[in-house]
């Protein structure tokens, strides 16, 4: 078991509720660990945009992430769970996708089950039937190469059926082996609480309803162990490099934006220079 994946199945054997950093590459990551989140999040939405300038469509395939995630990993001492879509295909692509991202240093993985889009801008194709979503979480368990790697169960099934149903929908998930259920689209409280008593597996829960986030006794109590803000690093990011490069094009100095910028101490800490010089120290022969 590596050290990251243990960290992990302690953060969800816990009873309180932690609060995960959304990264969206190695840089973000890397500040994370700094600052001791326990758990990073990477979203699929986000790491396009971050990684390859796309938006959050078909135009990416399960080796992008991969390659994100690994790069990820060898940079930062992190727990990474992460957005693995729809598992790229059918149970098959699942096995396939879980034994690469697995070998990218992942410690848990997420599989939905919405049905992706055939094409750019198509409107929602609705989610997969239980029996096929089923099987595919079940090949997902089944094609780990170490079982302390956690499969997630990933469902947009609250907005999609009748609340009766999609509790159906979630007592069947919970029996494929899986070790935790990942909900989407969270509207009430009265729905986390009939989640919780439908689902004996911990639950995470990506944006909750507004007042819930800071509520972490209550998101506690109704088996919430993950917690995810949604991506405001990424905005933040985003919108100061605009802002960046807009003051510079329109004839600002750059003295006027040294008070908004890293402080070298910090650039330090991030890029590991210290670090580097210690093994340049250590190994380096004239």
């Amino acid at each position: 078991m590596s050290h990251a994946r243990e960290r992990f199945r302690t953060v969800l054997s816990r009873p309180d509720c932690t609060q995960a950093a959304n990264i969206f590459d190695p840089l973000s990551a890397r500040i994370a660990h700094m600052l001791d989140y326990e758990v990073c999040f990477l979203s699929g939405s986000v790491h396009k945009v971050a990684n390859l300038a796309m938006p959050d469509v078909v135009m990416t395939n399960m080796s992008d992430l991969v390659d994100v995630c690994r790069r990820i990993t060898r940079i930062a001492d992190v727990s990474l769970m992460h957005d693995g879509e729809d598992g790229f295909g059918n149970a098959v692509n699942v096995v396939r996708s879980v034994k690469e991202l697995e070998a990218a240093g992942v410690s848990a993985i997420e599989i939905e089950d919405a049905i992706p889009p055939a094409r750019f801008n198509q409107e929602d194709l609705g989610l997969y039937s239980k029996a096929e979503q089923i099987g595919k979480l079940e090949a997902g368990v089944w094609s780990r190469t170490d079982p302390s790697t956690v499969i997630l169960s990933r469902t947009t099934v609250l907005t999609r059926f009748r609340f009766d149903h999609a509790l159906e929908r979630i007592k069947g998930y919970s029996q494929t082996g899986v070790e935790a259920i990942r909900l989407a689209g969270l509207r009430t409280r009265e729905q986390l609480q009939a989640v919780h008593q439908a689902t004996p597996l911990p639950l995470t829960v990506l944006s909750p309803p507004a007042g819930m986030l800071d509520d972490k006794k209550f998101l506690a109590s109704n088996g919430v162990r993950i917690v995810m803000a949604g991506n405001p690093a990424f905005g933040m990011a985003i919108q100061a490099i605009y802002d960046c490069f807009k003051h510079l094009k329109d004839g600002g100095k750059v003295e006027e934006l040294a008070s908004r910028e890293a402080n070298a101490e910090l650039l330090h800490q991030v890029n590991r220079t210290e670090e580097f010089i210690e093994f340049q120290d250590q190994f380096w022969r004239e």
